[in-house]
């Protein structure tokens, strides 16, 4: 069993989170690669958890037998930190199982603002996505091994090292389409990286309005 963990606000779910998702899967030969709505602490989400997550599942539904929804930040009690996510996957699927943890380049340039980022690779291996397939500064010094997408897709280390990959990013990004959403002259219309199931979730459930 190898497994992936993507965490996010998902705020909403857009089509370059689940690209991304699916390009980690066939990257690293992954069985699963999980998806954790967080109860941000570094910023406030728009939309409430519930619908958050329902997006979130509507999304993943056409992938489900690869990419699967987990409520485990949303269930636990007070903010979301990855460290707590990283012990609670570790402590369920055991001390050899493979895991890798997934951030973009946003994420990975942020990390060292993140709680207990130095033990991340000590539960996990990281997959970095950048738009360069490079990491820049890497916080971890030479503690780490960084190895190419090639070798971590064969490697059966549970944990302790860092893959990086490029992912061209998309001409979108969530505050873009809640800014659309919020726009009454655009809400209606089809928005960039915004699937129709979603939007008419946004539009059915008043999401994202200029007031919200």
């Amino acid at each position: 069993m190898r497994i992936g963990i993507f965490g996010g606000t998902f705020d909403p779910i857009h089509e370059s989170h689940v690209e991304m998702g699916l390009d980690a899967v066939r990257e690293l030969s992954l069985d699963k690669l999980f998806y954790v709505p967080t109860r941000p602490w570094q910023k406030t989400a728009r939309a409430c958890e519930e619908d958050r997550l329902r997006m979130l599942e509507t999304a993943l539904e056409p992938y489900r037998d690869q990419l699967v929804a987990d409520t485990r930040e949303l269930t636990r009690g007070g903010p979301s930190y990855s460290i707590d996510t990283l012990y609670s996957f570790r402590r369920e699927y055991g001390e050899q199982t493979p895991i890798f943890f997934v951030m973009g380049s946003d994420q990975w340039k942020n990390l060292t603002t993140w709680i207990l980022w130095q033990k991340f690779p000590l539960l996990a291996n990281l997959f970095v996505v950048t738009r360069d397939g490079s990491l820049g500064e890497n916080p971890y010094g030479d503690k780490f091994p960084i190895v190419p997408p090639s070798d971590a897709a064969c490697s059966e280390e549970p944990s302790g090292s860092i893959c990086v990959a490029k992912f061209e990013p998309a001409a979108y990004s969530s505050p873009q389409i809640r800014r659309a959403l919020a726009n009454e002259m655009t809400r209606d219309r089809p928005i960039p990286g915004l699937s129709a199931q979603i939007h008419q979730y946004i539009l059915e459930h008043g999401l994202y309005r200029a007031e919200n």
